[in-house]
C-alpha cells in the first residue's frame, strides 16, 4: 500500500466532511455533531464487520492502542470544532492542521526519517495548507485577547491530540487490521463522547432533520480514519498523515464549486502547492 495514496484519499473524505459539517455544526453545535458522527460511524463499521468480516476480540494484548486512538480522535475533533466556534478559522485551522509536521518530527525521533526530497515536499504541502487556512478570512474581526487565547488553547489541544491519536491508531492497525482498529476505536470514541451530551444545551430532537447528512458525514469520517490507520502497515505512515492535511484545500475547492464562494489568490496558491506536493511526493514514493 502507498501511504501517500491512503493519505490523499483520507484528505478527500475529510475535505468533503468539513464542507458538509459547516452548516450542521452551526445548527446543532459541535458536541452534537461530534457525538452523532462518532456513534453513527460505529454503527456503520459494525454492520460492515457483521456482513463481511469478523469482530475482533476485546480481550487481547495491545487492545489499548485502538481504544486510546478512538478516545483521542474524538476529543481532537471536538477541540477543533470548539476552536473554530470560539475564534477565527485563520487562527484555529493553521494551529490544528500543522499536526502532520509534528508527526514527521516524532517519526524522525523514532528513527524513521524521510529523505531530503520527501522532506522538501512535506514542507510544500504544509505551506499550502497554511496558505489556504490563512486566506479563509480576509477581513477577520478583531478578537478579544481572552477569546483568542481560548481559541489558541483549544487548537493546540486538537493539534497534540491528533498527533497522538493518529500515531497510536496506525500502531493498532498493524496488529488488528484497519477496519477492526477503526471499530474498536469507535467504541472508545462513542463511550467518551456520549456523556458530553449532558453538557450541551441543544436538544437531541434537533438532530432528526440532519440525520441523513450526519450519516453521510459518519461514513466519510469512518472511511478516512480506516485509510489513515491502514497506513500504519506501510514503511512510512507519517507521509499519509501529511497528505491527509490536504483536506483543507479540498474543502475550499468544494465551497468554490457548489457555494460559488470567491477564493483569494493566496488561497489558490495554497491549493496549488498542496496538490502539487501530494502528486510529486506520491511519484517519489
Amino acid at each position: 500500500m502507498n501511504p501517500v495514496l491512503l493519505g490523499s484519499l483520507a484528505a478527500l473524505c475529510w475535505g468533503t466532511l468539513d464542507f458538509l459539517a459547516g452548516k450542521v455544526s452551526r445548527a446543532i453545535g459541535p458536541i452534537h455533531v461530534t457525538v452523532t458522527v462518532t456513534a453513527i460511524g460505529l454503527v456503520l463499521i459494525t454492520l460492515w464487520l457483521w456482513a463481511f468480516g469478523a469482530f475482533p476480540s476485546l480481550v487481547q494484548d495491545g487492545i489499548w492502542w485502538p481504544l486510546l486512538a478512538g478516545a483521542g480522535y474524538a476529543l481532537a475533533t471536538l477541540c477543533l470544532f470548539a476552536a473554530i466556534a470560539s475564534g477565527p478559522i485563520s487562527l484555529a485551522v493553521p494551529v490544528t492542521m500543522s499536526y502532520p509536521a509534528t508527526s514527521v518530527v516524532v517519526a524522525t525521533a523514532l528513527g524513521n526519517a524521510p529523505s531530503a526530497v520527501q522532506l522538501f515536499f512535506v514542507a510544500l504541502i504544509l505551506a499550502g495548507v497554511l496558505l489556504v487556512a490563512l486566506g479563509e478570512y480576509e477581513d477577520g474581526e478583531a478578537q478579544a485577547a481572552g477569546q483568542r487565547r481560548r481559541t489558541l488553547i483549544l487548537a493546540t489541544l486538537a493539534h497534540l491530540t491528533f498527533v497522538f491519536a493518529v500515531f497510536v491508531g496506525q500502531k493498532s492497525a498493524a496488529q488488528f487490521g484497519e477496519i477492526e482498529s477503526a471499530w474498536i476505536s469507535r467504541l472508545a470514541g462513542t463511550a467518551v463522547m456520549l456523556p458530553l451530551l449532558f453538557l450541551s444545551r441543544e436538544r437531541l430532537r434537533n438532530q432528526i432533520p440532519h440525520l441523513p447528512l450526519l450519516t453521510m458525514m459518519a461514513f466519510l469520517d469512518a472511511l478516512a480514519v480506516s485509510l489513515l490507520f491502514a497506513a500504519g502497515r506501510t514503511a512510512q505512515p507519517e507521509l499519509a498523515t501529511v497528505c491527509g492535511s490536504a483536506s483543507g484545500a479540498i474543502t475550499v475547492i468544494l465551497a468554490w464549486i457548489f457555494l460559488r464562494e470567491k477564493i483569494a489568490p493566496m488561497r489558490w496558491l495554497g491549493v496549488a502547492a498542496t496538490f502539487s506536493g501530494v502528486a510529486v511526493l506520491s511519484a517519489f514514493k
